[in-house]
This record gives C-alpha cells, structure tokens and sequence, in this order.
C-alpha cells in the first residue's frame, strides 16, 4: 500500500481550519462592530399593551399612531402611517394600522382611509404610555405584535423606507400574525 503524505495534511489542515477561524474571532472580538440592523428603537421585553388595544389588532401585527388633538403634525403622520401600510405589498394583511387619540377628534382628516387605518379613542390606553414614560406626544409610530408585545418605536423623522425595511425583517422572521 502506498502511502499518500499531502492526503494526510489535508486531512489535518481540514480539522484545524475551524480551530484557527475561532482563535483569529476570539483575538478580535473587541474589534467587531456591534451595531444593531433595527433602524427603529427596541421596547424591553415584556411590554405588554393592554388587552382592549391587543383586541383591535384582531391577532395582527399592529403600527400604532397616538395623539391627543390631531392638529397638522398628527394629520401628516395619519397620512403616512396610511403610505407605509399601503406600501407593504403582500404583507399589508399582517399588519393593522391604528390610530389611538385621546378624546374625539371632530376635525378628522380628510385625505386618510380610515377604513384602512382603524380609530379608537381611549384615554386609558394614553394613560397606559404615560405611566411607563413612554414619549408618544411627538406623534411616533409604534409596533406591537400579535401577542400583545410593544416591539419599537419610529420616531417621526425616521424615512418611511427605513420603517418598512424593519417591519419586513420581522415579518419574515415571525410567522404569526
């Protein structure tokens, strides 16, 4: 039997690749960026909403909007909270839009389907965010899950592309809802 050398380096240079692979890692951990994909600000875990709120979602995904009076910036909000549902494509089904004010408003805006975007007024659920110092007076965009979990939240000035491209990656990675 003939004996094959450069069979047998292969054989170790195979087993040990992995071996030097971790070891060049571990050397330059503390040089690795540790920056998050999310373009939107993560919830703590556990945040649960309230099941009247959970309710409207009806086991969907839900991109909340909330406001005391809806004045100009509230209005310009609605409208693209409506843009950026309407702009899911496929996923538009998974995802309920809503809009939670605090008393009702008599000048409702005129150019938002609200066929689309569902209205509720509930003071308890504002008082919800307030008592967990939640900043929702700036008018952000909100996302809970269908089990009820606030995920993140949008800040106003955040591009709508940047809004959708986090929805998409959690609705890819979940199949709930």
């Amino acid at each position: 039997m003939t004996q094959k050398p450069w069979l047998f380096r292969i054989i170790w240079l195979i087993a040990l690749l992995p071996l030097l692979f971790a070891w060049g890692l571990a050397l330059m951990g503390n040089k690795l960026s540790l920056d998050t994909k999310n373009n939107g600000e993560l919830m703590p875990a556990g945040m649960t909403v309230p099941e009247q709120l959970s309710d409207q979602l009806d086991g969907k995904w839900g991109l909340l909007m909330l406001s005391q009076q809806c004045n100009n910036g509230c209005a310009e909000q609605l409208h693209r909270l409506q843009q950026i549902h309407t702009a899911m494509g496929s996923d538009l089904k998974r995802v309920q839009p809503l809009w939670l004010s605090s008393e009702l408003s008599k000048d409702r805006p005129g150019d938002v389907n609200y066929e689309q975007v569902r209205s509720l007024t509930a003071p308890g659920l504002i008082d919800w965010f307030n008592q967990r110092q939640l900043d929702w007076q700036d008018h952000s965009f909100w996302l809970v899950d269908p089990a009820g979990n606030l995920v993140m939240r949008f800040a106003p000035g955040l591009d709508g592309q940047k809004i959708l491209a986090d929805i998409d990656w959690l609705l890819k990675a979940s199949h709930i809802g």
